[in-house]
């Protein structure tokens, strides 16, 4: 008999546990929001200004990483989101990557500011692969002297043209 009381009691305790649980729990309040997605393999829902790495090692096309643009290594920004894999970046350089599940195409520049230094193939940006350092890391050969509208300055050895600017660079090494 005692050891049906203490059944019953202990049973009694875990349903009260629970009701008391269930009253009290965050119910009135917001469920927190839920994170956006960082994994983008649809690229027709990329958003333009978003930055971007990949996500596996070395440049695929298997998928990217939205990252935060202020980060030191955010390297690329998508400048233009093609609604067909056919479809043709506006006028610049562009590393160009092409969905054909989702019939997209990212056309991606270099997330750049004045002062930033890239690792780029400023011959073929398509095949280059873009990575953004620290100015006094050996494996950089150009640094952004300027973003300008049109043409660049005196200072710039080249000017690489994008739909709404010119990436004005010089060469470090």
């Amino acid at each position: 008999m005692a050891v049906r009381q203490t059944v019953m009691v202990c049973v009694l305790a875990v349903l009260a546990y629970g009701v008391l649980w269930w009253l009290f729990s965050s119910e009135d309040e917001p469920a927190p929001a839920a994170p956006e997605a960082l994994f983008l393999t649809d690229y027709s829902k990329a958003q333009k200004g978003t930055c971007v790495k990949f996500a596996g090692p070395g440049e695929d096309d298997l998928g990217l990483t939205v990252i935060d643009c202020a980060g030191d290594r955010a390297a690329l920004r998508i400048g233009t989101v093609l609604d067909k894999t056919s479809g043709q970046c506006p006028r610049g350089e562009y590393k160009v990557l092409r969905d054909t599940r989702h019939n997209a195409a990212l056309c991606l520049l270099p997330n750049a500011r004045r002062g930033d230094c890239f690792e780029l193939d400023t011959e073929d940006l398509q095949r280059s692969v873009v990575a953004k350092f620290d100015c006094a890391a050996p494996r950089v050969n150009v640094q952004v002297v300027g973003i300008a509208d049109e043409s660049c300055p005196a200072d710039a050895e080249l000017g690489v043209p994008y739909e709404e600017m010119t990436l004005c660079l010089r060469r470090v090494r």
